[in-house]
Order: C-alpha cells, then structure tokens, then sequence
C-alpha cells in the first residue's frame, strides 16, 4: 500500500543502501540511567520519550513519516485488547501489539 516509502529514487541499481546510525545512543545518554520499558507496557495516561524503534525497516521508516521517532515524546491514551492508542505531536496513531512491543520508551515521572 505505501510501498514508496523505503525505496530509492534515482540510485543505482549497483548502490548499496546506507545504513542508518541509531540515535538511542544519544537519547538515552541525555537522559541518564533510565528504567525504560516496552511501549505496550506503558500505563494508560503516561506520557513516555521513544528511545528505540526496533521494528523493521520499512515499518520505523513509515513511523519516522508519521512523527514516531527517536526522542518524540508520545501519550498512551488507550490500550484495548491488541492495540496501543497513542498521542504523538497531535495526531492519534494505534499500533498493533506486535509493533508496541517493538518501540523502546522512557516513561516520564508526572
């Protein structure tokens, strides 16, 4: 369905894809010693810094699109049977529990 995402225009076809650098390593650096958790184990009503998104390519690159990135800070706003809702610089995203399992935050003390 969005299948443009991910892909290369103008490379070719002998191009080796770069491979991004992760940004946990200075994310969780600002933030100290940190008790981090997955995202679908977050409380309802918490607000939480991304630390990681740890899921596949093509799916961080899609979550990058929409705002979930590395240092974003999200709200749990709901969390029924398979799914995590969530706040995320104003948009409401709902992730399937395999994909919430996947994303690394930081709960914030409130």
């Amino acid at each position: 369905m969005f299948s443009f995402f991910g892909t290369r225009r103008n490379a070719s076809p002998s191009a080796k894809p770069s491979k991004a650098l992760p940004v946990v390593a200075p994310v969780a650096a600002a933030m100290g010693p940190v008790a981090s958790c997955q995202l679908d184990a977050c409380a309802v009503g918490r607000r939480a810094t991304v630390l990681d998104v740890g899921c596949g390519e093509a799916e961080a690159c899609r979550l990058r699109a929409l705002g979930l990135c590395e240092g974003a800070s999200v709200w749990v706003l709901d969390a029924p049977r398979h799914c995590t809702l969530i706040d995320v610089r104003g948009s409401r995203l709902a992730l399937g529990s395999a994909l919430s399992a996947a994303i690394t935050v930081l709960p914030l003390q409130s």
